[in-house]
């Protein structure tokens, strides 16, 4: 709670997380109006607006989470961080929780969106919601992967650059075009192997309102595994290793 108290009061102090969530809201709205047609659909549903939430975290998760470790590592203070008495899980948990915080009310920001929306006609709340948690889930497990980058490379450059590729391809690996292109070339079983891990597909069934148990599972093993190999880096630093 010291870390996660520590890294909220520094988002709060700085102008970055305020640039983010205005950034993300303002993409977002302007993505569904403009190009997902929100209002010419002729329904009363969030459908175009949250279609874009994989694309949009696939840059903006990288962004919020190269800082994690990295800037510790530019300005020194990382040092004075594995020196406390805490435990290497309690560091990463707490940066990983501050960041998934601030997604949590770039979210909410969202929300009059969906007031507009159901004054508009019947909105389906329990499915607008289920969307909303995908949403979080699948941001969750972009920042974890953006952890694991920032804990592994000392530039901040090079750390969006890493997660950025990294969470391009678990995203983009769920498109039919990339499972027809693959499969002439590695056969059926590779291309199944390679498109099972698309954080696409995961968020596809909580973008229609379902909540299925093994997206669930996906979302929160990627987030897992992502800050298991944040974990291990930070260790590795701790003990002296490069």
């Amino acid at each position: 709670m010291a870390i996660y108290r520590r890294e909220l009061v520094q988002d709060a102090r700085g102008l970055l997380a305020y640039l983010f969530a205005a950034s993300f809201v303002a993409v977002s709205v302007l993505l569904a109006f403009q190009v997902g047609g929100l209002f010419e659909a002729g329904r009363a549903d969030l459908a175009a607006f949250f279609q874009f939430h994989p694309w949009l975290f696939v840059v903006l998760m990288p962004a919020l989470s190269m800082r994690a470790w990295s800037e510790e590592s530019r300005t020194g203070t990382i040092e004075t961080l594995l020196s406390l008495p805490v435990s290497v899980p309690a560091l990463v948990l707490g940066k990983f929780l501050a960041a998934w915080t601030l997604v949590a009310l770039m979210l909410i920001l969202t929300t009059p969106l969906w007031i507009g929306v159901s004054l508009l006609g019947p909105v389906d709340h329990q499915a607008t919601l289920t969307a909303y948690l995908g949403s979080f889930l699948l941001a969750g497990a972009g920042l974890a992967i953006g952890m694991a980058a920032s804990a592994a490379c000392r530039s901040q450059v090079m750390s969006f650059i890493t997660a950025l590729g990294v969470t391009f391809i678990m995203t983009a690996a769920g498109l039919p075009l990339i499972a027809s292109t693959l499969m002439p070339i590695l056969g059926t079983s590779a291309t199944a192997a390679i498109t099972s891990i698309s954080l696409l597909d995961a968020y596809a069934g909580f973008e229609r309102g379902v909540i299925d148990v093994d997206s669930l599972i996906h979302l929160l093993g990627v987030s897992g595994l992502g800050l298991a190999l944040a974990g291990l880096w930070v260790d590795n630093r701790r003990g002296g290793g490069r």
